[in-house]
């Protein structure tokens, strides 16, 4: 009996690994089911989840461990035998990597954002980049504005609004689901690792670190609703985050757009024009240049290096494997993003 079970687990787990092979290869079937079965996973998971106040997923990813913790201490304590242990392991992991690919990560396998929104790639050499950053600061100036005192559900509602309008030309589905942020329930950890916001795909959770500064606080909650929309790159969902945000009537959720993406642009002419660098810091605003100093303070005074090491270790080794090569580095691939879209979706 043991062994048919484990051939029929065997057999599942075959046609589980195929068909995320299949999605995998295939932008255009991952495509489709992004638009066509995950707006419906995605409301229930979210309807279930924005019943209870605090993180289904947090409390998942404690019982998914414990549950392990256990299976290897009944194995190592000779509790269960060896078979019975290798089944409930091959299980465990089929039952959690089915429901992650199913209910959210076949968005990493989706078409890309210039071929899902017909957008036209600009090649990425130092002379666009050089105009499109003049041009950048020169709006992020204009946008300034103080963000000492901040309504956050009235943010909320202000980027869902414009997520609402602007749904047809980033070619997301609408309204997929309900959008509740949720509390990070291990928030100082999170901290220490410098994670500002994640989203949960178990339950379509969207997660905000409340440690963050205010003038942030739009440009994440956008950056995080934009997974739950089904962008998986974060190089996108920080496009979308810039876009959704540049384009509110709100000035303090625009100014968090210019000001959170501003760090990308210049990593980018650090990195590729440094002759010019210093003279495009000079020509940032001083209360944004002062902003962002006073952000990175912020985060360095809670950072553990080891943990944040090791976060950085693991998130890099997860993105790749979800066909994101360039790891934590595609966080700063948006600037080839906005460089060919800026002005063209709004």
């Amino acid at each position: 009996m043991q062994k048919r079970k484990l051939i029929l687990l065997l057999s599942i787990v075959g046609v589980l690994v195929a068909t995320i092979f299949i999605f995998s290869c295939s932008t255009a079937l991952s495509e489709r089911y992004m638009q066509t079965v995950y707006p419906v996973v995605a409301s229930m998971l979210s309807f279930v989840s924005g019943l209870l106040p605090f993180s289904l997923y947090d409390v998942f990813l404690i019982v998914a461990s414990l549950l392990l913790i256990k299976l290897i201490v009944f194995a190592v304590i000779r509790k269960i035998t060896f078979s019975a242990f290798l089944f409930s392991f091959i299980r465990f992991v089929a039952i959690i990597v089915a429901w992650f690919y199913l209910s959210w990560g076949i968005a990493y396998f989706r078409k890309d954002f210039y071929n899902r929104c017909h957008v036209q790639e600009i090649k990425f050499e130092e002379e666009s980049l050089k105009t499109f950053a003049v041009r950048f600061i020169d709006d992020a100036n204009r946008q300034y504005v103080d963000c000492s005192n901040m309504d956050k559900e009235d943010i909320r509602r202000e980027i869902e609004q414009s997520y609402r309008l602007l749904h047809p030309a980033l070619k997301t589905p609408y309204p997929n689901g309900k959008r509740r942020v949720k509390p990070m329930m291990f928030e100082p950890v999170y901290s220490k690792t410098g994670v500002s916001g994640y989203f949960g795909p178990f339950f379509n959770e969207i997660h905000v670190n409340n440690y963050s500064l205010n003038f942030t606080y739009p440009f994440t909650l956008a950056h995080e609703m934009a997974h739950q929309f089904g962008i998986a790159p974060e190089s996108e969902a920080n496009l979308y985050a810039f876009i959704v945000c540049a384009g509110s009537n709100n000035d303090k959720i625009r100014y968090s757009a210019y000001a959170s993406a501003l760090r990308y642009v210049l990593g980018d002419v650090r990195r590729f024009l440094p002759d010019d660098y210093q003279s495009m810091v000079s020509s940032i605003r001083p209360e944004i240049m002062a902003d962002m100093e006073r952000n990175r303070e912020h985060w360095l005074a809670v950072r553990d290096e080891s943990l944040s090491g090791a976060q950085d270790k693991m998130y890099d080794a997860y993105l790749k494997t979800n066909k994101i090569r360039s790891g934590q580095g595609n966080y700063s691939e948006v600037v080839g993003l906005l460089i060919s879209s800026y002005g063209i979706i709004q």
